[in-house]
């Protein structure tokens, strides 16, 4: 396992605005590691310029919904009318070159103690989410490794289960959090790009080796400026209302 501290990221969906500030943060505190889980696409109005700064970042990379959405109807008939039209633009807005790199994504991304994810481990192709216990339990009990990274709710939590005590789950705020010792851990990475849980900032996790705990990083961005493009691109309204409600 890396002993620098690694920057886990999700949901960036197309918002350039506020991976710029994420990137620009990494960049203060020194830190290069980092893995994007997925969904880079859909939603915002900059799909191509936020694909394209993931791979100069050199980011290692899981494909999410989103991103699997791009050409492919199946993946595209489960989603909303406001994803559609997201997924429609990104469609019309991404480089083949990029959208050839999105395609070659890998479902997980596996180390020795770790494995990364952009949804449930449960049946992954169908980009299932951890909302609630039973959908934890589901994942939790497929984990094979100690701690997992997932994306894909937009919402940051916490779950650890252990025999013992059964699952556990804590929603973080600005505190650090230790690495349980006992048990599989999950941590959501929360979202970049378009939160859900109330903070419109843009949210990724950073996870410190030496000390085994975890900070969720939450950084301002120039939400009206996100927004006005999204506007620009005849996106849905909605998508830019939400970005300054956090929902």
């Amino acid at each position: 396992m890396h002993r620098s501290p690694l920057a886990v990221l999700s949901d960036i969906h197309s918002n350039l605005d506020a991976l710029e500030a994420v990137c620009a943060d990494l960049d203060s505190l020194g830190v290069d590691n980092a893995v994007c889980l997925g969904d880079i696409v859909g939603y915002a109005a900059y799909p191509d310029e936020c694909v394209t700064r993931v791979r100069e970042r050199g980011w290692q990379t899981v494909l999410g919904n989103h991103d699997a959405a791009l050409g492919n109807p199946l993946v595209l008939d489960e989603m909303n009318d406001v994803a559609i039209a997201g997924i429609r633009w990104s469609e019309q807005n991404v480089s083949e070159d990029n959208r050839l790199w999105l395609a070659s994504l890998p479902m997980r991304i596996s180390r020795t103690y770790t494995v990364f994810t952009h949804a449930s481990l449960d049946f992954p192709r169908e980009w299932n989410y951890i909302l609630d216990e039973e959908s934890a339990l589901r994942h939790l009990l497929l984990q094979k490794v100690p701690l997992c990274f997932v994306g894909h709710t937009h919402r940051p939590m916490v779950l650890n289960l252990q025999r013992l005590t059964g699952l556990e789950a804590h929603l973080p705020g600005e505190e650090r959090i230790p690495l349980p010792l006992k048990g599989v851990t999950t941590v959501n990475a929360g979202s970049v790009g378009q939160p859900r849980d109330g903070d419109p900032r843009a949210c990724y996790v950073l996870y410190l080796p030496k000390t085994r705990e975890f900070e969720f990083r939450r950084v301002e961005y120039d939400v009206k400026a996100a927004q006005h493009a999204v506007r620009d691109a005849g996106l849905p309204r909605f998508t830019a209302r939400r970005l300054a409600d956090g929902v």
